[in-house]
């Protein structure tokens, strides 16, 4: 270490952790592949009025990444004003299935492409996330007309990558990943070189064939006091990177344990992970922490979403209900917290603020 290091003048000492990543083989992205939850007209109301939904829930439950798809198939008592009949049946399918079933997207499906079954979809699944056609210009106008925000399901082959290119173009599509997920259904029977680079230029999240798409999240490194007071403050500074090809679009919170022996303090970090895309992330917090018994504690940080399932990451630290072991921490007890304002005049990554000169003495 060079007398210059940085390390030699840190104002508390440091416990840095860089994991190491999983293989290619161990390598799991987040989303990848999804499956199509196609629904029949002529199954779900045989009879006008007389709809036949119990088995929905079930079916869903059942299938990784559900794509809920209704197939406008008309029914044998359809005599006109078809769209309106769909439209209906829509509505009735999105009242009943509600927002406690988790659905990764539903296609914007229609039998006439016309605003009264545009207008049920907007209306009935407003916990959902509605892909639209990229295709389909009047459609997308529509959407942002009545202020729906909206995914994309990009069916895109070697013949037509260029026309689904043009339509993002046209329509402005390039940033709709940031906010709602982009998902491609490859037409052919093998994804093709051409497809599978849009793909990623998209920034899709899902396909119907595995090429490994998703999010991938990796620790780059997590930095963090040596000894800290009980009652006092812990300073943190995490460096993730998302090498995937598209974010995570459910919910999710950045939660560190500090465990000895049975005893567990779980503390949640205000990191604004509605807004990490891909690339570099960082986030530096200073948590409170509780009055702790002193001794030494192992420290723990995960990726958790509102239903507490857990985020794989791609590193090779050991795991457990998703908590990934970092080191260790002392726990002791002072008199005052030297660590609660430690970075108002001093930054460990080497960056220090800056003060306006002052004016010279008269």
């Amino acid at each position: 270490m060079s007398r210059y290091s940085l390390e030699n003048y840190e104002k508390y000492k440091t416990v840095k952790i860089r994991p190491e990543p999983l293989s290619k083989k161990g390598h799991i992205s987040y989303h990848g592949q999804f499956e199509y939850a196609a629904l029949s007209w002529r199954e779900l109301e045989p009879v006008r009025g007389d709809y036949k939904l119990e088995g929905i829930i079930e079916m869903l439950s059942t299938i990784p990444n559900p794509i809920l798809i209704l197939t406008p198939d008309m029914p044998s008592w359809v005599q006109g004003c078809a769209d309106v009949c769909f439209a209906a049946l829509i509505r009735k399918v999105g009242s009943y299935i509600g927002s406690g079933i988790h659905l990764a997207a539903v296609v914007l499906s229609t039998l006439a492409d016309s605003t009264e079954e545009w207008n049920a979809y907007i209306d009935s699944f407003e916990a959902q996330t509605l892909l639209a056609d990229p295709l389909n210009d009047k459609q997308i106008q529509h959407l942002r007309k009545r202020g729906r925000g909206f995914g994309l399901l990009v069916k895109c082959g070697e013949e037509n990558w260029i026309e689904c290119c043009e339509a993002f173009a046209r329509n402005h599509l390039q940033k709709t990943w940031k906010h709602d997920p982009v998902v491609l259904h490859a037409t052919d029977d093998i994804c093709g070189p051409a497809t599978r680079r849009e793909a990623y230029r998209w920034h899709a999240c899902l396909s119907n064939v595995d090429i490994g798409l998703g999010g991938s999240l990796t620790l780059r490194r997590l930095t963090y006091p040596e000894t800290v007071s009980s009652r006092g403050s812990l300073p943190l500074r995490f460096w993730f990177v998302n090498t995937g090809s598209s974010r995570i679009y459910r919910e999710f919170r950045l939660w560190v344990r500090l465990k000895q022996g049975n005893v567990a303090f779980e503390l949640p970090l205000i990191a604004a992970t509605h807004s990490w895309l891909t690339g570099d992330l960082v986030h530096n917090e200073i948590i409170p922490l509780q009055d702790m018994p002193p001794g030494t504690y192992t420290l723990h940080f995960g990726l958790f979403f509102e239903d507490r399932s857990y985020i794989p990451l791609n590193i090779r630290n050991p795991e457990q209900d998703g908590y990934y072991e970092a080191g260790t921490v002392q726990v002791e007890i002072m008199n005052e917290d030297p660590l609660m304002n430690i970075w108002n005049t001093y930054d460990p990554e080497g960056y220090y603020p800056l003060e306006d000169p002052k004016l010279p003495e008269a």
